[in-house]
């Protein structure tokens, strides 16, 4: 708590230095904001925002405080509102949007300060000693619904007021799938039902959701194959004949164009056997199009809900059944 002395800055005010500094070039704005270039290019088109300089050869240069802008509005889209709602606001404004829809979610958090203060000292045995003992006291579902789902969001948050390092980001994230995938082997069941197949499309390195979408199924009796992230619409389509799969399970981040998303989607669902389900989950697909014969889900605890129904559905399909 503040004492009466403290200057009241904003709790999510840009560092010193923050919103100063070169022109961004447009190569690097998704390493800098989270956002892919494509989706900043529309957003200029459709909100006259962010307003880029030209560089002498014509390319796009983003101004700092832009940059930081766009940081902000990644967390808040992140929260669930909409793009209309926030993209082209001033950072001021951002920033108490920010702090009003985010820090009052994580600010209360003991155990997130706890992991996030290990994160800060680069203390990589005490960051993985709290997640595993926070997983021992909730057990596997709780600590992926409820803690995993919520740490994501904090360490997110830290990375645009600039309190870590996109390195820091990427150490979290490989400690807890290593942590999810250790106790997903104590779970799973190789002979269990549906045959779900998880992967990332191209050029989606974020694999934190399929990993924790693998261990609330596991949990629920699914038997999950993992081909890692980016993989090609030819190979998913050899897989699932080779590894009898029911179910196509594909995690789009926040930072993967919708546009792109939907092709993909599109696309694999034209050339897979009709039979074989598609479900896509992640922020990259909560906000697109419906498309035909693809599941997307809403939240990970939809995920029970869909298998319970699909087993209901093959049952009743299948002719031996009474």
């Amino acid at each position: 708590m503040r004492t009466p002395q403290e200057p009241q800055t904003p709790v999510f005010a840009p560092k010193e230095g923050k919103a100063i500094g070169r022109p961004i070039p447009i190569t690097l704005i998704e390493y800098e904001t989270g956002l892919a270039k494509e989706v900043v290019r529309k957003w200029e088109a459709r909100y006259g925002f962010p307003c880029p300089e030209r560089d002498d050869n014509g390319n796009r240069l983003y101004p700092a405080e832009q940059v930081s802008c766009l940081r902000l509005i990644h967390r808040l889209l992140g929260t669930g509102l909409r793009p209309a709602k926030v993209v082209g606001l001033d950072l001021v404004s951002l920033e108490q949007l920010v702090e009003k829809v985010v820090y009052a979610k994580t600010a209360a958090n003991e155990f997130g300060h706890s992991v996030m203060e290990a994160l800060k000292a680069h203390d990589v045995v005490a960051l993985s000693e709290h997640l595993k003992a926070q997983l021992n006291r909730q057990g596997l579902l709780l600590f992926v619904t409820d803690t995993v789902s919520c740490l994501n969001n904090i360490v997110g948050d830290a990375w645009f007021r600039g309190e870590i390092r996109v390195y820091d980001e990427h150490v979290y994230t490989e400690i807890v799938c290593d942590i999810l995938k250790e106790a997903i082997r104590s779970v799973e069941n190789p002979h269990g039902s549906p045959r779900i197949l998880m992967t990332t499309p191209p050029n989606e390195l974020h694999t934190i959701g399929m990993v924790s979408a693998n261990a609330v199924a596991a949990l629920n009796g699914a038997c999950c194959i993992r081909l890692g992230p980016q993989t090609p619409a030819a190979e998913i389509i050899a897989a699932v004949a080779d590894y009898r799969i029911d179910i196509v399970g594909l995690s789009f981040s926040m930072a993967y164009p919708r546009r792109d998303a939907a092709k993909f989607l599109r696309d694999l669902r034209s050339r897979l056997d009709p039979a074989v389900d598609i479900w896509a989950g992640g922020r990259g697909v909560s906000m697109a199009r419906n498309i035909d014969r693809i599941f997307k889900f809403s939240d990970i605890h939809s995920i029970k809900t869909r298998i319970s129904a699909w087993r209901a559905n093959s049952k009743r399909l299948d002719p031996f059944t009474k």
